[in-house]
């Protein structure tokens, strides 16, 4: 049931309200990241120093950041592996003094789904970064607190048990706010949460559907990959006369109406800013921005002309690592979150929050509560200014994103800037796009899989695709070799939104959620 409009506005003030503590953390914090990084770190280790990982490491024996470096590895998910299988099996004290209450799947590289820990600990330091996030969104755009938020909910997982009866995944992004923010946002939520027991996809698209388009007071939509978005916005368009068929026949008070409004819509046609209409209080849209997901948030100008539409930050299954703060500026380092260590891609130099400079490209590595310790997230992020003391962090890429089958050694970030330099060229607005190495019976070529509405010469944009990708050497150099072939483009004519469907698919078999799809890679 709809909530009075005083009534969302007392409920959603009563959120934010519960976000202050942690906001006035973190904004003291923006001045003082070398102590609080420090601080972060040593809290993380005494709490841990009793088991297996902390014993075999001497983590009470650490007094600094140079001893925990000396002492520690870096550690990747396979050298964690050993003792998260035990954790599954139902051991404890193994990464972590705190009971593990549940494991996040992720997708891995080698080892298909990464099963990451989640304790009490992390999901705290999680908030330590989500909190400042909506605390700043809402006081800077007051007009949030009148109305509905969705935020993305993910079909339930196939492999719901571990053997030791721990749970896998859960099931609606609303789980990160803890339970008192969890327990006011069901009173403002615009889907509600029986939608995620559903594990058909059309099904599921269907009913997040219906309870969108019934809800006219919608405000703010967060999701992580705007392709998730797009593609549910395409669905309806395609299915416009069967999903208003079952609005109208839904019991939900005023449904009827609302159909009919919605009908009047469509006989416009499908306008830029149509949704607009459908949702005339939407102020806010969270979603991925940057790296792969930059041309699938511009997709999302079609639908949303004027509504502000703003970048997620950083936020991997295992860490909470950016949050958006200011409008003119990339997301700020979550630096009361955890501790963060950088690596030079070029060099191998490490680098700590406060020793970053502008311009700078890093790959990130986490120590959580969770019980990942210096481990290599595999992002790459670029510093583009400073907030106080505090880094501005802009997503590049997945650092270890490579596709290298004979030499080529082409780099996610690389092949995404080619892309988008490629389709700029036509003004091509990609609704999917992925470049995938293809065999054939001569030889192998990357083929670009695009879903566009128009591509005014495909011939040109074959050849600009080409000429980008030879700007890499090993690339061509085995084109040189006839090694690979030269690229080719695939236009995907039929129904847009399936290739989008394929591909999320193949994520979800890979650990990632509906509409995540690692952190939006495309080639």
């Amino acid at each position: 049931m709809l909530l009075p409009e005083l009534t969302r506005r007392l409920v959603n003030g009563a959120w934010i309200a519960n976000c202050s503590r942690a906001h006035r953390r973190f904004t003291t914090a923006l001045g003082l990241i070398k102590k609080t990084q420090h601080h972060r770190l040593l809290a993380l280790l005494r709490r841990n120093a009793h088991t297996r990982f902390g014993e075999a490491h001497g983590f009470a024996g650490i007094r600094s950041i140079a001893e925990f470096q000396q002492r520690v590895p870096i550690t990747p998910y396979a050298a964690l592996a050993p003792h998260i299988e035990a954790i599954a099996n139902g051991e404890t004290g193994v990464l972590t003094a705190e009971p593990v209450r549940l494991f996040q799947p992720t997708s891995g590289s080698t080892s298909g789904t990464k099963l990451i820990p989640w304790t009490a600990g992390v999901a705290q330091e999680f908030r330590c970064g989500i909190d400042p996030w909506l605390h700043t969104l809402y006081r800077r755009r007051p007009e949030l607190l009148r109305g509905t938020a969705y935020w993305s909910i993910s079909p339930p997982s196939t492999a719901p048990r571990t053997h030791g009866h721990l749970r896998v995944g859960f099931d609606h992004d609303s789980s990160y706010l803890g339970f008192l923010g969890q327990k006011l946002f069901s009173l403002v939520s615009a889907a509600p949460a029986q939608v995620a027991q559903t594990r058909d996809i059309t099904e599921f698209r269907t009913r997040t559907l219906l309870a969108l388009l019934a809800d006219e007071s919608l405000s703010l939509i967060s999701v992580w990959s705007p392709t998730f978005l797009t593609t549910l916005l395409d669905e309806f368009l395609a299915r416009q006369d069967e999903i208003l068929a079952l609005l109208v026949a839904n019991r939900r008070s005023g449904s009827r109406k609302r159909a009919e409004y919605l009908q009047s819509l469509l006989r416009t046609g499908h306008t830029p800013g149509l949704f607009e209409q459908v949702w005339p209080k939407l102020a806010h849209l969270s979603c991925w921005t940057h790296g792969p997901s930059d041309t699938y948030a511009t997709n999302l100008r079609r639908h949303f002309p004027s509504v502000e539409i703003q970048g997620k930050g950083l936020v991997a299954t295992e860490a909470f690592v950016s949050l958006p703060l200011l409008a003119n500026a990339d997301p700020v380092l979550a630096v009361t979150s955890h501790f963060f260590e950088f690596q030079s891609p070029e060099t191998g130099q490490l680098s700590l929050a406060h020793e970053l400079v502008a311009g700078g490209e890093y790959d990130v590595i986490v120590t959580t509560g969770g019980g990942l310790y210096r481990y290599p997230l595999g992002d790459r992020v670029r510093v583009t200014g400073f907030v106080q003391d505090a880094p501005c962090l802009r997503f590049v890429g997945r650092g270890n994103l490579v596709s290298d089958l004979f030499g080529e050694k082409l780099h996610g970030a690389f092949v995404q800037q080619v892309i988008n330099r490629a389709l700029a060229e036509q003004h091509i607005q990609a609704r999917f796009a992925l470049l995938a190495p293809v065999p054939a019976a001569a030889s192998t070529a990357y083929t670009l899989f695009l879903a566009a509405d128009t591509i005014p010469s495909p011939e040109t944009l074959r050849q600009s695709l080409e000429l980008g990708l030879t700007e890499n050497f090993h690339y061509a150099h085995c084109r040189h070799l006839g090694q690979l072939a030269h690229s080719r483009l695939f236009r995907i004519q039929e129904d847009p939104h399936s290739a989008e469907t394929v591909f999320q698919q193949e994520m979800v078999s890979r650990g990632a959620g509906w509409g995540r799809g690692g952190r939006g890679a495309v080639a």
